[in-house]
């Protein structure tokens, strides 16, 4: 079915190049996944922070993106315009935009830079000042937003225990990639890098390492924070910018590629399952978000998800590289780390006769992928065949984009979870289900979980399933949990001690007396004199027995006073507030 499919597409790409059609193209959505701006190091005491410059990169990036797809194209006659189809030009709708985000400070930063390049304040990208059904108020006043029309948007961020985290970076969280990944530190290959590269990291460690790195992490073992240290000196410090020459910046560059794309592009290492592709779980979830991403629009008809914007780390954007097969000897772009700013670009498009905007077919949808490696001078945005299509066949029909997608793809948050075996909150949800589509494989899984794993699973599942059994005993049963009432406070005798009874809270002063009244007869024991007691019981239930009643009714003597012990819970021992203030006693 590709193959036809891809036979069909030539005579109308042919065409297209020709310009001897009356087909114009439009652009009805587009998925894009951008790197994350300049930051701090890692190996910092504190915790990685978007830079200044890292924000005019991202700031830079937004407006490229505008530029391409928001702001409207003028007819010039010409037969491609990458407008997308009835997006808002100048206002943030956010039923148009969807914003995804790891929590991290330097991503979030990084999406709010690039939100304002997309969409600048309304003073300075038009001339509104007023928006409809916001603006105006009732008393004729025309309000606009701060900073001329300063527009936010709405980022969605995700953290480690939210699900839309794994689209993201689905590496994180994910046991059995860290377990499967580590087998490269005992390969050959590591063995001999490491070997290698010894005396061009001890090299730099006297001048530029010292006190950053200990020396035994000096080396290619640490090859990705060595260099992501010495690029940020190397930006920000002007000693290092002086003293550290351009060729061992980017030998360090290039070892930490090797590095990274050991550890992310590996598509034979499997896990708990032969060939699970474990080692590219990052760029498995990564698909995944985009087939979300272009079902929901197609299915709203485009009125939703115009534009999916996602913003991670490199992670991703490699392993989704080898994945696709995007990393090979005739695209020597993907052989390096992203730059900053760097985006992944997925255009959902279409060519089309009708000058009517309405929304196409399946079968007249088409995807281009587009690479933009920063956002320098020498950054252009530019066009790659995807999955092993020759170079002239960067427009692909969408079904054959879906098909590919989704044998690389992971096919749910369960399937994420179990091949992970991820111990994160979410995945508990899916613990004791089987997949609807796949019984087998889920089985196998099932017994791939770990013992420790699956009883941590077991644990979270059952204390959640017993508080909603209980809830709902409660709700619908009339059972309730109170706490019973202790007719003594401690052994030491509570609070009033001997002397407190059952029925206090039943106590009511005598009729005629007072506070002041209770204060003095409790004062006036130690002269001999009987003094009424200072309440009386109304209604108690331990009238019922007459031994208690009476022993309530006794009155409190110096020579009838019933013995107790001390409670340290006691607050009321002898103290009249009405007499002489305490005075300290010094004795040697």
């Amino acid at each position: 079915m590709a193959w036809t499919s891809r036979v069909c597409l030539l005579p109308l790409l042919a065409a297209l190049s020709a310009g001897d059609t009356g087909l114009s193209q439009e652009i009805v959505s587009a998925f894009v996944y951008t790197m994350y701006g300049d930051r701090t190091p890692f190996v910092f005491d504190q915790n990685p922070t978007l830079t200044p410059l890292g924000a005019q990169q991202l700031y830079q990036a937004g407006a490229s993106i505008r530029a391409r797809y928001v702001t409207p194209t003028l007819n010039t006659g010409a037969n491609e315009s990458a407008t997308i189809q009835d997006i808002s030009p100048y206002q943030i709708l956010d039923d148009e935009i969807s914003v995804y985000s790891t929590d991290d400070q330097w991503v979030v930063a990084s999406a709010q830079a690039f939100m304002q390049g997309l969409y600048p304040p309304l003073e300075s990208s038009s001339n509104y000042t007023y928006i409809s059904g916001l603006s105006y108020l009732a008393n004729g006043t025309n309000v606009v937003a701060p900073l001329n029309g300063y527009q936010y948007a709405t980022i969605h961020t995700a953290s480690t225990n939210d699900l839309d985290s794994m689209y993201l970076k689905g590496s994180t969280s994910c046991p059995i990639y860290t377990e499967a990944s580590a087998e490269y530190y005992t390969s050959s290959f590591y063995q001999a890098l490491e070997i290698s590269t010894a005396e061009f990291y001890a090299s730099l460690e006297p001048q530029f390492l010292s006190g950053i790195f200990s020396d035994a992490s000096v080396g290619y073992f640490d090859a990705y924070y060595i260099w992501d240290y010495l690029n940020y000196a190397y930006l920000h410090n002007t000693t290092v910018a002086n003293s550290l020459d351009e060729a061992s910046l980017t030998r360090a560059s290039i070892l930490a590629a090797d590095w990274a794309f050991a550890m992310n592009t590996n598509t034979s290492l499997s896990g708990l399952n032969q060939g699970d592709q474990i080692g590219v779980m990052a760029g498995k979830t990564l698909a995944y978000r985009i087939l979300q991403a272009f079902y929901t629009t197609i299915n709203t008809q485009g009125t939703t998800n115009k534009l999916t914007l996602a913003f991670g780390s490199y992670e991703p954007m490699i392993a989704f590289a080898a994945l696709s097969q995007l990393i090979s000897p005739t695209n020597a772009a993907f052989y390096n780390l992203p730059a900053p700013g760097a985006s992944f670009i997925f255009e959902l498009l279409t060519f089309s006769a009708d000058e009517e905007a309405t929304y196409p077919s399946v079968d007249d949808l088409f995807v281009r992928f587009l690479y933009i490696n920063g956002t320098g001078d020498y950054s252009d945005l530019v066009a790659y065949s995807l999955f092993g299509y020759t170079p002239s066949e960067d427009v692909i029909p969408l079904s054959d984009f879906l098909d590919s997608m989704q044998q690389i793809s992971i096919s749910s948050v369960e399937e994420w979870c179990y091949t992970c075996a991820s111990v994160s909150i979410f995945c508990a949800a899916f613990a004791n289900t089987t997949s609807d589509t796949d019984d087998e494989q889920t089985s196998s899984q099932h017994h791939g979980l770990r013992p420790a794993v699956a009883g941590v699973i077991g644990a979270a599942v059952t204390l959640v399933f017993v508080g909603l059994v209980l809830a709902a005993i409660m709700l619908f049963g009339g059972f309730r949990l109170h706490r019973r009432p202790n007719k003594r406070r401690s052994e030491l005798g509570g609070f009033k001690g001997a002397e407190k009874l059952a029925s206090d809270q039943d106590l009511t002063l005598p009729k005629g007396r007072d506070a002041t009244d209770v204060a003095h007869a409790g004062a006036g024991a130690g002269a001999g004199t009987a003094h009424p007691p200072g309440h009386e019981r109304v209604g108690s239930w331990e009238l019922r027995d007459q031994d208690k009643a009476q022993e309530a009714q006794r009155s409190i003597t110096e020579g009838h006073t019933a013995p107790r012990r001390p409670s340290f819970e006691d607050d009321e021992l002898q103290v009249n507030p009405f007499g002489p203030a305490i005075k300290p006693h010094e004795s040697v």
